[in-house]
């Protein structure tokens, strides 16, 4: 049995009259009319009793044996449609800070969410010690962060790392091959990305020189460069980001390398091997490995 053709005979039986039922529908009184017709038609029997010049109807005894069923039935069906809606979709909730999730993860987990068509995400974007703390309170599956902190009843995994590459404006004068001597802290971005980053920074410039600007994060770095002596250094990822979205950078050599940042997974140790966090972990390591084989880029 239709449910439609049910959930139209509930109507009429709701409102005792063709018209008001249609209404109720957003239908006319006509299809109204034509549904009941097919139902009486399918079951063989006359649901309501019609009275010419009134339009008020009554129900048969078959009408009335048949409310409850037809209740029962849209109740059923309903329940059916959820079970459906729901399914057994695998909610995976991220935290990652907005660098990895604008130039690494929203490359790689549309290519997961492809692969599973049950799989649903939850992303956060926040700073990487928060990161460690939504970790630590069980609020997040898995994260992934620039940052390796060791806390009890957390697992940290390395599972790529990420070249700093020099970017200035198109139009800056500096030769493609620059040491740290010609960069001038005043003219700088900074991001501090981390400890043993800092601790680099601070053997080729000294930290007591304000810079620039400093930034939480190398999205905005674009933006903040706004003569031609302004340089920053900016994950590699990011930079391909930029160039891919049309943002005009120049890439320069930097002669003294900067320490790799090591891209590091985290999560509660029964919750890293589940199997939506490994995928999308290795899915990561997989990229940022091809990534690392591209030496035309730099």
């Amino acid at each position: 049995m239709n449910s439609e053709l049910l959930q139209t005979f509930l109507k009429i039986v709701e409102y005792r009259q063709i018209s008001q039922a249609a209404d109720s529908l957003y239908i006319t009184q006509a299809a109204v009319s034509n549904r009941l017709h097919r139902m009486e038609s399918l079951l063989g029997v006359k649901l309501i009793n019609r009275v010419k010049g009134n339009n008020t109807i009554s129900l048969t005894s078959y009408g009335t044996r048949l409310v409850p069923i037809a209740r029962q039935w849209i109740q059923l069906s309903n329940q059916v449609d959820s079970l459906k809606e729901i399914g057994d979709y695998h909610v995976l909730t991220v935290a990652t800070s907005l660098d990895i999730n604008t130039a690494i993860l929203s490359e790689i987990a549309p290519l997961a969410l492809q692969d599973d068509s049950l799989l649903r995400l939850n992303i956060q974007t926040t700073d990487d010690l928060n990161i460690y703390n939504l970790i630590d309170n069980d609020l997040v599956d898995i994260g992934f962060s620039f940052i390796e902190s060791t806390r009890h009843k957390i697992e940290t995994r390395k599972i790529g790392q990420e070249r700093l590459v020099l970017v200035t404006k198109p139009t800056s004068n500096y030769p493609d091959f620059v040491g740290t001597a010609m960069l001038s802290r005043y003219d700088e971005l900074m991001i501090p990305y981390s400890d043993n980053y800092r601790k680099w920074h601070m053997l080729c410039w000294e930290d007591k020189i304000p810079p620039f600007v400093r930034l939480d994060t190398s999205l905005a770095v674009p933006q903040y460069l706004v003569n031609d002596r302004n340089w920053a250094l900016i994950p590699e990822s990011m930079a391909r980001f930029f160039i891919k979205h049309g943002q005009p950078l120049r890439i320069l050599h930097l002669m003294e390398k900067p320490p790799l940042l090591p891209l590091i997974a985290v999560s509660r140790p029964q919750r890293i091997n589940a199997p939506e966090s490994k995928k999308l972990a290795v899915k990561i390591q997989s990229e940022l490995f091809k990534i690392q084989q591209d030496n035309n880029f730099i």
